[in-house]
């Protein structure tokens, strides 16, 4: 018999001879099998006989291998041994010492169990994988092909040694509609395929599966088994990214009632079964597909959309995440504070409908002190009681308090909801509230704001309780240095839907004006504007203010303009360098006449500007000085503005400041510009204080009322106000 002819015999009729050797080695002399059968032999199918790769598998014995290792296993005999039995049973023709040697197949399953073999679509052993067991390092190792028909585990014997999936013959052999399970290791594949099912797994541990072990599952059913672990979970997804788009289906499955780090194993060992585990692997297959909420268009067609609801018309949209910025001190405090009470009491907000409703205001700025105050005065202003309110709006103060971060971010900057998130759900189911204030953003935000990734998510964050709970969230926050209405990231600005702005008016002239502007309207114009003032702790319309009340204001801010006129003419002036200077006497040099048509004087005639003048010198905003001009050979007197004169006087309290109930003694007074013209303050009924007499008198023939007016000489506090009717009437 020349080699030729004798070595690819042998290869061909290894399968062949499986189905002869195993009945009359297995008990079963009379059973017939069939090439391509696959049986079980012994205790509960102890063993495995598999006709189309030509192996076999003793799991009771955890040993495994071909027809030779079958035939030296139950014969207790060599290489040699089984050679010589297959010829006394005429399944081999007789052969020399030599060629004996030489036919030996190459093993497909290794007798020594702490071995797993991985093969090629014809059973060929690629590789092997050695369990060395948990003590050892490494628990597992590979061993490739040493070059002379064994395997080693020398460095680089895996080196282009082609990568396959665990009992791949099995795969191919399986019929296509069998669910293959994708097991975490070789142990557990082993132990499927020893109850009939079709199991894989691959090389070098968790998180290793690769697109080329995919490839033999195409158009297949697989389920992968998680093991109990962060690393199963992680193992999963990684088999289930190299099954996409190959399989024809694919799923992970977590067993029920798994311990700590379990597998498929300890399920079984545990009570389960191969029939529970089809089952549970048919259902998860059999799952709807996760995929996003798809709207129903056929439903939207049976019915008219509607328009989007508002809780403030026009400002606050229904359900969203309103961004409300302003720079400090503008009273957004007090807007959102205000806001949630008219929600409350059901009244409009400055004139405007609020939607009626169970509103939360959550403050970490200001405590029950302070929002007892405040609340007591926006609830005169609005014309409802703290006693109507209760039980309808609910106010809370995290001032002092720890921990009040909404979420966190781990190490790889996902976002975790944190415990006061949870609190803050609790809250809103408890108070039934459909209005949320939360004041404000530095206090419950803690990522970095330039983060877009971190800003998007914490917002969204917000977004599932106004999904969850069918609530309306105003979000307070803060500009940033350079100008811009938010600070951070423009993440903040494109995630929500509509952001608004309260500023003061961009002249200055009345401190006590407010402007709330639509900064990012989805539903609105972006363009629409609210004008209101604070007044007495609360935010109100002009039109609301008495008739009295609103002359005094009109006379303030007259006031204003015109001292802002006259001290931008000083600059100006002074700015044109000496000899451009101007005097406070009637001359030449007179300021007033000298300032008259300049652009700065805003077209104010002389009289006007002399007035200015006069108040000026009353407050101290302007000084004489008086220096030698050698030139001339005289004494000059000139008009300056004293050191930090502001281009616009503030003479009301910003709200960041205490704003309590005033003390009636002026040491308890905080510092203010005392009043230019008439009234007690632009904020009426406030703290401003008046000017005291016997330290502050006015000079140049300005006089000082006993309500603290501070008139030009000739006024009366009685004349008409230019322009007033025209004024007043704008709400």
């Amino acid at each position: 018999m020349n080699d030729a002819a004798h070595a690819p015999r042998l290869s061909l009729d290894f399968p062949a001879l499986m189905t002869r050797v195993a009945p009359l080695l297995l008990g079963k002399p009379n059973q017939h099998l069939s090439n391509g059968d696959r049986l079980r032999f012994g205790n509960n199918g102890s063993v495995e006989v598999d006709t189309v790769a030509g192996w076999f598998s003793d799991y009771e014995g955890n040993r495994s291998g071909g027809v030779i290792d079958l035939i030296r296993l139950r014969n207790d005999c060599d290489v040699a041994g089984a050679l010589a039995w297959l010829e006394q049973q005429g399944l081999k023709d007789p052969s020399t010492p030599a060629e004996r040697q030489r036919d030996v197949p190459q093993p497909r399953r290794p007798v020594n169990a702490g071995f797993y073999d991985y093969c090629d679509e014809n059973g060929v052993v690629l590789f092997r994988v050695e369990r060395r067991g948990k003590d050892a390092v490494p628990p597992f190792l590979q061993h490739g092909p040493d070059g002379q028909g064994g395997f080693h585990a020398a460095r680089g014997c895996m080196q282009g040694v082609r990568r396959v999936a665990y009992r791949l013959p099995e795969i191919l052999a399986a019929d296509p509609d069998t669910i293959v399970f994708v097991c975490e290791g070789e142990k557990d594949a082993d132990r499927l395929a020893a109850l009939g099912l079709v199991a894989t797994t691959n090389p070098g541990g968790a998180g290793k599966f690769t697109n080329d072990l995919a490839a033999p599952l195409r158009g297949r059913r697989v389920v992968a088994l998680q093991d109990n672990d962060d690393a199963g979970e992680k193992h999963v997804a990684a088999v289930l990214a190299a099954l996409d788009g190959v399989a024809a289906s694919s799923v992970g499955l977590l067993l029920p009632g798994l311990p700590a780090k379990g597998d498929v194993s300890d399920w079984l060992a545990g009570g389960g079964s191969s029939d529970e585990l089809v089952r549970l692997a048919e259902a998860a297959l059999h799952q709807p597909i996760d995929t996003f909420e798809i709207a129903d268009l056929g439903a939207w067609a049976r019915f008219e959309p509607e328009p989007k609801a508002f809780r403030m018309a026009g400002v606050v949209p229904e359900g969203e995440v309103t961004l409300f910025t302003g720079p400090g001190g503008t009273n957004k405090s007090t807007f959102g504070l205000q806001l949630c009470a008219a929600s409350a009491a059901g009244k409009p907000m400055l004139g405007i409908a609020v939607e009626p409703g169970a509103a939360l205001y959550v403050t970490a700025e200001d405590d029950d002190r302070e929002n007892h105050w405040r609340l007591k005065k926006i609830a005169s202003a609005i014309g409802t009681s703290l006693n109507d309110l209760a039980g309808k709006l609910s106010v809370v103060s995290l001032r002092g308090h720890l921990n009040n971060e909404l979420a966190i971010f781990d190490q790889e900057g996902k976002l975790r909801p944190a415990p006061a998130f949870a609190l803050l759900r609790s809250t809103i189911q408890a108070t039934g509230a459909k209005l949320i204030v939360l004041d404000n953003v530095g206090h419950l935000y803690i990522g970095n704001e330039n983060d877009r990734g971190q800003v998007t998510g914490f917002i969204n964050l917000l977004y599932q309780l106004c999904r969850e709970q069918g609530v309306t969230i105003i979000l307070i926050g803060h500009p940033n240095k350079a100008g811009d209405s938010y600070s951070g990231s423009t993440a903040w600005l494109n995630a929500v839907r509509s952001q608004i702005v309260l500023q003061r008016p961009d002249d200055g002239m009345d401190p006590d004006a407010r402007v709330l502007t639509l900064g990012k309207a989805n539903y609105a114009r972006p363009d629409q504007q609210l004008t209101f003032r604070w007044h007495d702790f609360a935010l109100i319309l002009d039109k609301d203010l008495p008739d009295d009340r609103r002359a005094e204001l009109a006379a303030i801010v007259g006031a204003n303009t015109e001292n802002a006129a006259f001290l931008a003419c000083l600059a100006e002036r002074a700015g044109q360098g000496e000899g451009r200077q101007v005097g406070p006497n009637s001359g030449p040099n007179y300021a007033p006449s000298q300032f008259e048509g300049m652009p700065q004087a805003k077209g104010l005639k002389r009289n006007r500007l002399k007035a200015a003048m006069d108040r000026l010198f009353a407050i101290g905003a302007i000084e004489t000085h008086t220096f030698r001009n050698s030139s001339k050979g005289r004494d000059v007197t000139i008009i300056r503005a004293t050191p930090n004169t502001p281009e616009h006087l503030s003479r009301t309290v910003p709200e960041h400041l205490p704003q309590t109930p005033p003390n009636s003694s002026p040491e308890h007074l905080p510092p203010h510009t005392p009043l230019l013209r008439k009234g007690t303050g632009a904020a009426f009924q406030g703290s401003a204080p008046v000017p005291q007499a016997t330290t502050d008198q006015p000079t140049s023939g300005t006089r000082v009322t006993a309500t603290g007016m501070i008139l030009a000489p000739g006024e009366t506090g009685d004349e008409p106000i230019p322009g007033f009717d025209d004024w007043g009437g704008r709400a």
